[in-house]
Protein backbone atom coordinates (compact mmCIF):
# COMPACT_ATOMS: atom_id res chain seq x y z
CA UNK A 1 0.00 0.00 0.00
CA UNK A 2 1.19 3.34 -0.82
CA UNK A 3 2.01 5.80 2.16
CA UNK A 4 -0.74 8.47 2.05
CA UNK A 5 1.87 11.08 2.63
CA UNK A 6 2.64 12.04 -0.77
CA UNK A 7 -1.29 12.48 -0.85
CA UNK A 8 -1.40 14.56 2.00
CA UNK A 9 1.30 17.07 0.20
CA UNK A 10 0.32 20.67 -1.06
CA UNK A 11 4.37 19.92 -3.10
CA UNK A 12 4.39 18.55 -6.10
CA UNK A 13 4.36 16.10 -7.71
CA UNK A 14 0.16 16.55 -7.92
CA UNK A 15 -0.21 13.81 -10.51
CA UNK A 16 0.98 10.53 -9.79
CA UNK A 17 1.25 6.78 -11.92
CA UNK A 18 0.35 4.13 -10.34
CA UNK A 19 1.23 0.73 -11.35
CA UNK A 20 -1.23 -2.18 -10.03
CA UNK A 21 0.75 -5.45 -9.17
CA UNK A 22 -1.17 -8.91 -9.23
CA UNK A 23 -4.18 -8.94 -7.43
CA UNK A 24 -3.83 -5.15 -6.18
CA UNK A 25 -7.24 -3.06 -6.59
CA UNK A 26 -6.74 1.23 -6.22
CA UNK A 27 -8.26 0.73 -3.08
CA UNK A 28 -5.91 -1.59 -1.91
CA UNK A 29 -3.00 0.08 -3.23
CA UNK A 30 -3.95 3.67 -2.09
CA UNK A 31 -4.11 4.74 1.81
CA UNK A 32 -6.97 6.84 1.49
CA UNK A 33 -6.18 10.08 3.93
CA UNK A 34 -8.75 11.06 6.25
CA UNK A 35 -11.00 13.93 4.78
CA UNK A 36 -10.67 13.95 1.65
CA UNK A 37 -12.85 13.69 -1.09
CA UNK A 38 -12.09 10.60 -3.54
CA UNK A 39 -13.46 10.22 -6.56
CA UNK A 40 -13.00 7.49 -9.36
CA UNK A 41 -12.96 8.59 -12.87
CA UNK A 42 -12.95 5.45 -15.91
CA UNK A 43 -10.50 5.82 -17.97
CA UNK A 44 -12.84 4.20 -20.68
CA UNK A 45 -15.19 6.82 -20.44
CA UNK A 46 -12.05 9.05 -21.28
CA UNK A 47 -10.85 7.61 -24.32
CA UNK A 48 -11.60 11.49 -26.35
CA UNK A 49 -11.42 14.34 -24.86
CA UNK A 50 -15.81 15.31 -24.69
CA UNK A 51 -15.54 11.81 -23.35
CA UNK A 52 -12.93 12.60 -20.44
CA UNK A 53 -14.86 16.05 -19.83
CA UNK A 54 -18.06 14.35 -19.20
CA UNK A 55 -16.67 11.77 -17.05
CA UNK A 56 -15.14 14.21 -14.37
CA UNK A 57 -18.47 16.30 -14.65
CA UNK A 58 -20.06 13.11 -13.85
CA UNK A 59 -17.30 11.89 -11.02
CA UNK A 60 -17.11 15.19 -9.45
CA UNK A 61 -20.83 16.45 -10.14
CA UNK A 62 -20.00 19.54 -11.57
CA UNK A 63 -23.23 21.77 -12.14
CA UNK A 64 -25.27 20.67 -15.19
CA UNK A 65 -24.51 24.10 -17.00
CA UNK A 66 -21.02 23.80 -17.21
CA UNK A 67 -18.91 24.53 -20.19
CA UNK A 68 -17.32 21.45 -21.67
CA UNK A 69 -13.68 22.86 -22.83
CA UNK A 70 -10.46 23.15 -20.97
CA UNK A 71 -10.99 26.74 -19.45
CA UNK A 72 -14.30 25.08 -18.14
CA UNK A 73 -12.70 22.21 -16.63
CA UNK A 74 -9.80 24.04 -14.94
CA UNK A 75 -12.17 26.60 -13.37
CA UNK A 76 -14.32 23.81 -11.86
CA UNK A 77 -11.64 21.74 -10.96
CA UNK A 78 -10.21 25.01 -8.85
CA UNK A 79 -13.40 25.80 -7.28
CA UNK A 80 -15.04 23.03 -6.15
CA UNK A 81 -16.95 24.85 -3.82
CA UNK A 82 -19.92 22.33 -4.00
CA UNK A 83 -17.67 19.04 -2.65
CA UNK A 84 -15.96 21.00 0.42
CA UNK A 85 -13.06 18.62 1.92
CA UNK A 86 -9.41 18.69 3.46
CA UNK A 87 -7.79 17.51 0.20
CA UNK A 88 -8.43 15.53 -3.66
CA UNK A 89 -7.53 12.85 -4.61
CA UNK A 90 -8.73 11.81 -7.91
CA UNK A 91 -8.41 8.23 -9.21
CA UNK A 92 -8.51 7.15 -12.81
CA UNK A 93 -8.66 3.67 -13.50
CA UNK A 94 -7.79 2.38 -16.65
CA UNK A 95 -5.22 5.11 -17.02
CA UNK A 96 -3.70 3.54 -20.08
CA UNK A 97 -7.15 4.65 -21.77
CA UNK A 98 -6.95 7.83 -20.96
CA UNK A 99 -7.27 10.06 -23.86
CA UNK A 100 -6.21 7.13 -26.77
CA UNK A 101 -8.47 8.62 -29.52
CA UNK A 102 -7.19 11.78 -28.76
CA UNK A 103 -3.48 12.00 -27.51
CA UNK A 104 -2.32 15.04 -28.26
CA UNK A 105 -4.80 16.22 -25.61
CA UNK A 106 -3.05 14.17 -22.91
CA UNK A 107 -0.57 16.88 -22.59
CA UNK A 108 -2.68 19.75 -21.98
CA UNK A 109 -4.64 17.50 -19.42
CA UNK A 110 -1.70 17.00 -17.51
CA UNK A 111 -1.17 20.64 -17.33
CA UNK A 112 -4.29 21.88 -16.02
CA UNK A 113 -4.39 19.18 -13.44
CA UNK A 114 -0.93 20.19 -12.33
CA UNK A 115 -1.99 24.27 -12.89
CA UNK A 116 -5.18 23.60 -10.63
CA UNK A 117 -3.20 21.27 -8.13
CA UNK A 118 -0.78 24.58 -7.79
CA UNK A 119 -3.51 26.99 -6.92
CA UNK A 120 -5.18 24.78 -4.60
CA UNK A 121 -1.35 24.86 -2.92
CA UNK A 122 -0.83 28.15 -2.88
CA UNK A 123 -4.51 29.67 -1.46
CA UNK A 124 -4.24 30.74 1.88
CA UNK A 125 -5.46 27.71 3.12
CA UNK A 126 -3.13 25.47 1.25
CA UNK A 127 -5.74 22.54 0.49
CA UNK A 128 -3.77 18.89 -1.23
CA UNK A 129 -5.13 18.21 -4.45
CA UNK A 130 -3.95 14.76 -6.18
CA UNK A 131 -4.34 12.62 -9.48
CA UNK A 132 -3.58 9.08 -9.81
CA UNK A 133 -3.27 7.95 -13.08
CA UNK A 134 -4.43 3.64 -12.33
CA UNK A 135 -2.41 1.02 -14.53
CA UNK A 136 -2.20 -2.41 -14.55
CA UNK A 137 1.82 -3.68 -14.90
CA UNK A 138 0.63 -5.16 -18.14
CA UNK A 139 -0.06 -2.01 -19.44
CA UNK A 140 1.91 0.27 -17.33
CA UNK A 141 4.39 0.70 -20.99
CA UNK A 142 1.04 1.92 -22.87
CA UNK A 143 2.17 5.28 -22.70
CA UNK A 144 5.86 6.31 -23.66
CA UNK A 145 5.70 9.29 -21.24
CA UNK A 146 3.28 9.08 -18.49
CA UNK A 147 4.39 13.14 -17.48
CA UNK A 148 3.92 11.23 -13.85
CA UNK A 149 6.02 10.19 -11.25
CA UNK A 150 5.81 6.02 -9.68
CA UNK A 151 3.82 6.11 -6.77
CA UNK A 152 5.13 3.41 -5.21
CA UNK A 153 2.70 0.52 -3.46
CA UNK A 154 4.87 -1.88 -2.33
CA UNK A 155 5.21 -3.64 -5.49
CA UNK A 156 8.08 -2.34 -8.07
CA UNK A 157 6.25 -1.33 -11.20
CA UNK A 158 8.19 -3.95 -13.53
CA UNK A 159 8.68 -6.64 -10.63
CA UNK A 160 6.88 -9.77 -9.61
CA UNK A 161 4.40 -10.01 -6.80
Amino acid sequence: MATPEPLRATEPPWVHLVVLGRGETPESALAMPPGFAVRSIDGRRCRSKPGLLSEFARALEFPADSGRNWDAFEELLADLEWLPAKGYLLIVTEADQLLAEHPDDYGTFIEVVNAVAQEWATAPVPVPFHLCLVVTRERAGARADWRAPHLPTGHPPGGRS
